[in-house]
């Protein structure tokens, strides 16, 4: 029973504890208007925090799933009179470099701005290539916005303006006029940071106080000699072995009923706060809850978790296509795109099922064809991957209303009609006419009853007084032989 008390009296412990702990993240981050003053506060740089947050394993998890999903995105590069030699060479060298460009995204996500310099190199053909960007996260602080949108460099030699048009990529992430160098994300991600660092250092010293049980050895000794000998035979048992006591003589063993459970969730507490900044959402493995429909909901959602940093990387990405436009038409070899060079993410289409539905119900009236721009915009088929066969041949089996159309037609134009088709003629027409003018089967039915089909039955009486007295002349000369 007691026991029972004490793991109830640690559960609500740890639990006050790191509710304790995330209040005061909250407090932090609540009283501060902008990441300057929470830096301010916290007593760091903007480097020494963009360092620190880079630095972690977590945070370094966070960034790799956030480069691989922009990576992954489909994109595209267009422009008016834009050749197809032109729009191949600027294509593959985009993509080649679209890797770093997405790390200067990062680095402008986290520290507030991302700057990466073109390294430019002339090719056989007398085209300008971009050879390598240079990332320049780990020397941000020599780099200095101003409100203006120019990029400053601060050396040794003292300030230089960087051209940021053809040779400098300055990417900020939410500039303002009083926050030139945007905001940054590190400043917000560096307390829980702190939290792992020194979660890690104090459960380590858990550990090694109180991982191994202490045994206490109660005996009868009559000198200081008896307890060293004692202790020397009590070490020998430690290490493996057996032990001989005198009856009156205990040994027990006391351990710590602590199993560091605070430190696990203070651990937890701290991923859930970098994965929510960095990815918008905690992963289900960090979850003390998890379950497969969670899990397939959080991936088939990474798309609009990433929206921002794909905002950021398109920006990058058009700069470094205006670049080499700009430098091959002034010193390299020009690229014909009197209206611009563009760069764009391409949406991925996915199948309304509720509009294919509806469309399924109007084409089973037999009376729509889909067209090929429905299957390229809406379906997001290539034309090369599909044909269009033509409806008139393709058509075996007719909309039953259409197919009824037809054989009507077929009685009234192939042959002579017998009697028999005279008399149903009238009637057929009588419904076919109806249905034809009906918008739905309701309509049609309640009309039905009302549908005089009196036309022909003249002709069908004269057919049966007249078959009725061929009969009976019959059956009267039968009688007389």
């Amino acid at each position: 029973m007691f026991g029972l008390i004490k793991s109830a009296t640690r559960k609500t412990a740890i639990k006050t504890l790191t509710s304790a702990t995330e209040d005061a993240l909250e407090s932090l981050f609540s009283n501060m208007e902008g990441t300057d003053a929470l830096l301010s506060r916290l007593g760091v740089g903007r480097q020494q925090a963009l360092d620190a947050v880079v630095g972690d394993d977590e945070v370094a998890a966070c960034l790799e799933d956030l480069h691989a999903a922009m990576l992954n995105k489909p994109w595209r590069i267009y422009g008016e009179d834009l050749g197809d030699e032109d729009k191949d060479r600027l294509w593959k060298t985009l993509k080649r470099h679209l890797p770093a460009l997405a790390e200067i995204v990062l680095t402008a996500r986290l520290g507030g701005y991302g700057v990466g310099r073109y390294v430019y190199q002339p090719e056989p053909d007398g085209f300008l290539t971009i050879k390598h960007i240079s990332n320049k996260s780990g020397e941000l602080a020599k780099y200095i916005p101003y409100r203006d949108g120019s990029l400053v460099y601060r050396g040794t030699g003292g300030e230089e303006a960087c051209n940021t048009d053809v040779l400098y990529l300055f990417i900020a992430h939410r500039a303002t006029s009083t926050n030139p160098a945007g905001e940054m994300v590190a400043a917000r991600l560096y307390a829980p940071v702190a939290l792992r660092k020194k979660g890690f250092i104090y459960a380590a010293q858990f550990i090694t106080r109180y991982a191994q049980p202490y045994l206490i050895a109660k005996i009868q000794a009559n000198s200081e000699d008896d307890h060293n000998s004692f202790m020397s035979r009590f070490y020998r048992f430690v290490s493996g072995g057996a032990l001989s006591i005198d009856r009156e003589d205990d040994v027990m063993m006391l351990q710590n009923s602590a199993d560091g459970q605070a430190f696990r969730r203070l651990e937890n507490l701290a991923n859930a706060r970098i994965q929510k900044t960095l990815l918008g959402k905690v992963k289900t493995s960090d979850l003390e809850t998890a379950s497969r429909a969670s899990q397939e909901t959080e991936e088939n959602n990474r798309d609009e978790r990433i929206g921002a940093y794909l905002a950021l990387l398109s920006r990058a990405a058009q700069h470094f296509i205006d670049a080499l436009v700009m430098v091959n038409n002034a010193y390299g070899k020009p690229i014909n795109a009197p209206k611009g060079v563009w760069f764009e993410f391409e949406d991925e289409i996915k199948v309304d099922k509720t509009r294919a539905e509806r469309d399924k119900m109007y084409m089973d009236t037999g009376q729509l064809v889909l067209t090929e721009t429905y299957y390229r915009d809406i379906l997001g088929f290539e034309p090369e991957h599909f044909e269009l066969r033509d409806p008139k041949t393709s058509s075996e089996n007719p909309a039953p209303a259409k197919f009824s159309l037809r054989l009507s037609d077929g009685l009234a134009h192939n042959t002579p009609d017998t009697t028999e088709q005279a008399i149903a003629r009238p009637k057929m027409e009588a419904v076919l006419g109806l249905l034809e003018g009906c918008k739905d089967y309701a309509e049609f039915e309640a009309k039905l009853s009302e549908l005089d089909l009196s036309k022909g039955d003249n002709l069908l009486i004269q057919r049966l007084v007249s078959d009725g007295l061929s009969a009976w002349a019959d059956g009267a000369g039968d009688g007389r032989d």
